[in-house]
């Protein structure tokens, strides 16, 4: 089913914003929830959207403390036209809108395995396209907005279908990473995937007897296969002192998700840390092009900056073969950027740098920065998890770079990619904290599904 609701408001009711949720078709209008923040819709067992149009800058005058860790995260000032995505009473994403919240919105939502995706436009313009929220079902809902009064038009394509059970296994249950716990191990067996048409990854950080971490640190999950060869299929980095949840889709490491397997957590904190659970969801489905090879491309610790050791040794150009049944193919890479001052430039966390990806006479160029680390659904927290960084932001999943390499495929031909970054040298470099870059990159091969 797909359900396309387009409306448009000058100006909502309550000035903090407004929220559109999806709740029950017999919910009465006298019997619309309560909101602290109609721009926080997070209710439980609902789908919604949040429109925030309050989210001001630290006043003048505030001090240097409040700036670095206070609870306001627009240190910028940027733009107060804010909507983010929610779901049974957590807040799962937050983006700038491109343009102002007062122009002409449509919100196309498609129910698919799995759940749901999501494409938002404000005046023509998106600001989330085919954005996978799992667990939501279309079925004997409608749109209400709160907090606000503008006609909806609403048009519905399809019948509903109730979500389905997915198989389930659980990874690691409350597994202890703290300062005597850097890398927990577990040979876990995955189910048979020939007929699955998502995977849903849920990654819980909970608190331990002791609390939570007061620090931010960077963490992975690691697979290795029968051949012993290892890949990190999943990246965090921890909040200050904060546990969270999240859903990550990672169905296009299907191939690896089948059969026994290792899997290890490493995080290195040297504090309370956390406890640690990981569940998989494998839900049965069709599949509109099956993944059937991850192949290796660019992965582990690569120092940037350095004279001696020059990044080009690392990224060193791949030819890779496809198959005749090779239909589609995708660059998926997760890079973060560490260290910082005394590095020039307070590389590698603080310093945007471009990168390209070559492939058959083709150019992919994306800047490893991200910018609203202030919007983080994992929010306020107790360091500096306000600030934009190379690619990554306190308390969050680490996003791939994912590039559709379709266009440039010739199945049965191989292809080249090289990896390209913007020339930078360190002129302070401190080897006992370097600035760096850390990969982990594949080329995805698909198929007709089977």
């Amino acid at each position: 089913m797909r359900i396309e609701v387009q409306w448009q408001l000058a100006t909502p009711t309550d000035p903090k914003g407004y929220a559109l949720a999806f709740l029950p078709a017999s919910t009465p209008l006298s019997g619309l929830p309560r909101l602290d923040d109609p721009a926080e819709p997070n209710l439980p067992g609902i789908f919604a959207l949040g429109f925030d149009t309050y989210n001001p800058p630290p006043p003048p005058g505030a001090s240097r403390n409040d700036m670095m860790f206070g609870p306001l995260g627009n240190i910028e000032n940027r733009p107060q036209r804010e909507v983010s995505l929610h779901r049974d009473g957590q807040e799962l994403a937050n983006r700038l809108a491109p343009r102002s919240l007062s122009e002409p919105l449509t919100l196309l939502i498609e129910e698919v395995v799995g759940g749901v995706e999501v494409t938002l436009t404000v005046g023509g313009v998106a600001v989330y396209e085919n954005y996978f929220v799992p667990e939501v079902s279309l079925a004997l809902v409608k749109p209400i907005l709160i907090g606000a009064d503008a006609p909806l038009s609403v048009r519905r394509q399809g019948t509903p279908r109730w979500l389905s059970t997915p198989r389930k296994l659980s990874a690691f249950s409350l597994a202890l990473n703290d300062a005597q716990h850097h890398k927990i191990k577990n040979t876990v067996a995955f189910p048979d995937t020939t007929k699955i048409g998502r995977v849903v990854c849920t990654l819980t950080l909970a608190s331990t007897p002791k609390g939570i971490d007061p620090w931010d640190r960077l963490a992975q999950l690691f697979l290795t296969d029968e051949a012993g060869e290892r890949y990190e299929i999943l990246r965090w980095i921890t909040p200050y002192r904060k546990a969270w949840q999240w859903k990550v889709d990672l169905t296009d490491f299907l191939p690896l998700l089948r059969g026994k397997k290792e899997l290890e957590i490493v995080c290195e904190t040297y504090s309370e840390g956390w406890r640690v659970s990981i569940d998989f969801d494998f839900y049965p489905g069709p599949i509109a092009r099956e993944p059937y090879k991850v192949i290796k491309l660019w992965n582990g610790v690569a120092r940037i900056g350095l004279a001696d050791e020059p990044i080009e040794k690392f990224l060193v150009p791949q030819t890779l073969a496809t198959d005749r049944e090779t239909t589609g193919a995708a660059f998926y890479s997760i890079v973060t950027g560490h260290g910082g001052s005394p590095n020039a430039l307070n590389a590698g966390e603080f310093h945007p740098l471009w990168r390209r990806l070559h492939c058959e006479g083709r150019v992919f160029t994306n800047r490893l920065w991200k910018e609203d680390v202030y919007l983080n659904p994992c929010r306020p927290q107790g360091g500096t998890w306000k600030f934009p960084r190379a690619g990554w932001s306190p308390g969050d999943m680490v996003a791939p770079w994912i590039v559709n390499l379709t266009p440039a495929l010739v199945p049965g031909k191989p292809l080249r990619l090289a990896y390209e970054l913007q020339p930078y040298t360190n002129t302070t470099p401190d080897k006992g904290f370097p600035a760096n870059h850390t990969f982990a990159s594949y080329l995805i091969l698909y198929r007709a599904s089977r």
